[in-house]
């Protein structure tokens, strides 16, 4: 399995979604994620009707940062020092994309 990816909704009315995702380390880096999510988000507008597909990722995560930048998504805030990592609080970034970007 190369990995995983869900695409969650909590209020259909909202027509909003979550998206996570995580990849096997062998397959980091070879675009399998961005593919995936590019799928997923097409699938959410298209098939689904969203409006929005919104993700978190901690700002240490800088290989993520850039696929999700890659696949569209844009920071829309950041939850300030919300995480422990490595032996210090860093922050959780709030990326989103939507249906007409």
């Amino acid at each position: 399995m190369i990995g995983h990816l869900s695409l969650n909704t909590a209020v259909p009315k909202n027509r909003d979604a979550t998206l996570g995702i995580s990849l096997g380390r062998r397959f980091m880096g070879k675009g399998y994620g961005t593919e995936a999510m590019r799928w997923a988000i097409g699938y959410g507008f298209k098939e689904l009707g969203l409006h929005r597909v919104q993700l978190t990722v901690n700002e240490t995560n800088e290989s993520a940062l850039e696929a999700y930048r890659h696949a569209g998504f844009v920071e829309e805030g950041r939850l300030r020092k919300a995480l422990w990592k490595g032996g210090k609080f860093v922050d959780i970034i709030l990326m989103s994309i939507l249906d007409d970007e």
